[in-house]
């Protein structure tokens, strides 16, 4: 005998494209803000925190072969901030998918700082390279990406209608926007 399964009216369902989008429009950001720092407070190359997470990236792939410190090493790990954007955007959003933008950004802050200590003290063990980013400016960093992936995912999920006293065109909500 089969029995049929009605969804309530209470459950939601994350939406996956928001979160990814949403993850990696933030990692992005973290990128440029890890960028930013090491370049004006840290004094290094501003590529050096790429260099790090590839260094960290192709240290856990390929644990004989020793990367040196060039552009692909950067672009490794910007494509490994990539990856991990997206993946923290997915689980961002199941954590925050009930919630209010506010309390949506306080906990991707606290997430990210998680993210911190998992990678710059757990992770570090094992990757010694990433000590190099161990430092209250990739603390912030972490924070803000965190934070905002969350809210940006909250924002472009949100449901109420949006109106527009000016005339002008609204462009916070495109995703049901007709393509012709």
């Amino acid at each position: 005998m089969a029995s049929n399964f009605v969804a309530g009216a209470d459950t939601r369902t994350v939406d996956w494209s928001i979160a990814l989008v949403a993850g990696i429009v933030a990692m992005i950001v973290f990128a440029v803000i890890e960028i930013a720092f090491s370049w004006a407070v840290r004094g290094e190359a501003p590529i050096r925190p790429l260099v790090v997470y590839g260094t960290a990236t192709l240290n856990a792939v390929t644990p004989s072969v020793h990367p040196g410190g060039g552009p692909k090493t950067a672009i490794v790990g910007a494509v490994c901030l990539l990856a991990l954007g997206a993946l923290s955007g997915i689980i961002l959003a199941y954590i925050v998918d009930r919630i209010g933008i506010a309390a949506a950004a306080i906990a991707g802050a606290v997430f990210g700082l998680a993210m911190y200590a998992v990678d710059l003290y757990g992770m570090a063990r094992v990757l010694t390279s990433l000590v190099a980013l161990r430092d209250w400016m990739s603390a912030l960093a972490y924070v803000i990406q965190g934070a905002l992936a969350a809210a940006l995912y909250k924002i472009m999920t949100r449901d109420e209608p949006v109106t527009v006293d000016d005339g002008s065109h609204d462009l916070r909500n495109l995703r049901h926007a007709p393509l012709v």
